[in-house]
């Protein structure tokens, strides 16, 4: 049923006045101070739980076992390593020469802005490939949308399996409700692949056989990251049931999906640390794990993205290559004013 026509012209011209004011350097600057503040009440709000569990119980909760460390290791770098290998087949290039730029990309996407990753690689792949500027960027608007659709397409499915399998802790009314539920995901996966499939031609660029490849590697990242993500929690406390294990990956995928909140990483320790009541798990382990896990990543970004940075100028410094990657501020000016998932993980 169509909208009023009065309802539609006035979401027109909402949708056209906030475009603008996200275009203005004012409207930048409000955007990120909301961000920051955001941030400071995610980061008080969660100093205040782990008060409350007690520092001391978190710091006796930390993992000891070297494997949690080697998983996270495998964790960090099967994103980029996948990325790596996709652009490869996107810029017919070999994926070791992009691997650096796709490191730095997940810290970009990661600590900057969602997205910010996307034209960092474009000014990064605009002087190194030997490709058109205007195929780089169907290129990666291509994989960009191809891993957003699989990203919501595989945290459905995941999400789908775990409620209705029995796999996670449910509360009364969503037990109550998983017919409903069932026929919502249907309905939504059902209607990405119909568009998706309606308008490929018009939108996207790239060949279907590649377009296919790329869901298949996104598919695999995405499922591979969360297998390495349950198997690490399990290592540390083997004797907790996997269906909570189970229930904190659901709390994971949620919460990465939540748009326009900053920082969406400690929302999920958040929201795992009040789940972990209803699991009956000690809350001073889910606090210990997540944010081990959250801060180490914040650390091995940080030193990536220095080391990557130092190699990379030497390197263009050798080859005789234009120096003039865009400055962080610049990142955030030029990269889309949304917010996704799709490499959270």
């Amino acid at each position: 049923m169509a909208l009023p026509r009065s309802l539609t012209e006035f979401t027109t011209r909402a949708q056209a006045r906030w475009q603008a004011f996200q275009e203005t350097q004012r409207g930048k600057r409000i955007i990120m101070g909301v961000r920051y503040i955001l941030t400071a009440v995610i980061v008080g709000y969660l100093v205040y739980r782990m008060t409350t569990i007690g520092w001391g119980d978190i710091w006796a909760s930390l993992p000891r076992t070297p494997w949690f460390y080697v998983l996270f290791g495998a964790i960090y770098l099967t994103l980029p390593i996948f990325q790596s290998i996709i652009y490869g087949l996107i810029f017919r290039s070999s994926p070791w020469t992009i691997f650096p730029a796709a490191l730095k990309k997940r810290v970009y996407n990661k600590d900057v802005m969602s997205y910010s990753g996307e034209v960092y690689l474009y000014f990064w792949a605009r002087d190194r490939i030997d490709m058109p500027a205007l195929n780089i960027l169907h290129g990666i608007k291509d994989n960009t949308i191809v891993s957003s659709i699989t990203a919501t397409v595989v945290a459905f499915s995941l999400l789908a399996t775990f409620f209705f399998s029995g796999l996670v802790v449910l509360p009364e009314m969503l037990v109550q409700h998983n017919i409903a539920y069932a026929a919502v995901v249907v309905l939504v996966i059902g209607g990405m692949i119909a568009l998706g499939i309606r308008f490929r031609r018009s939108i996207l660029k790239l060949s279907g056989v590649l377009l296919l490849s790329l869901f298949a590697l996104h598919t695999a990242r995405l499922l591979l990251i969360q297998s390495l993500q349950v198997t690490q929690w399990v290592v540390v406390a083997p004797e907790i049931p996997l269906q909570a294990w189970f229930t904190f990956l659901a709390v994971q995928i949620i919460a990465e999906s939540i748009p326009f909140v900053p920082s969406r990483d400690l929302v999920g320790v958040g929201f795992a640390i009040e789940v972990a009541r209803a699991t009956q798990v000690p809350e001073a382990l889910i606090a210990s794990l997540m944010l081990v896990h959250s801060v180490m990543d914040k650390v091995l970004n940080l030193l990536l993205f220095v080391a990557v940075s130092a190699w990379d100028r030497k390197r263009m410094a050798r080859q005789g290559l234009p120096q003039n990657m865009p400055s962080e501020a610049a990142l955030q000016e030029d990269a889309p004013n949304t917010s996704s998932a799709h490499e959270s993980s």
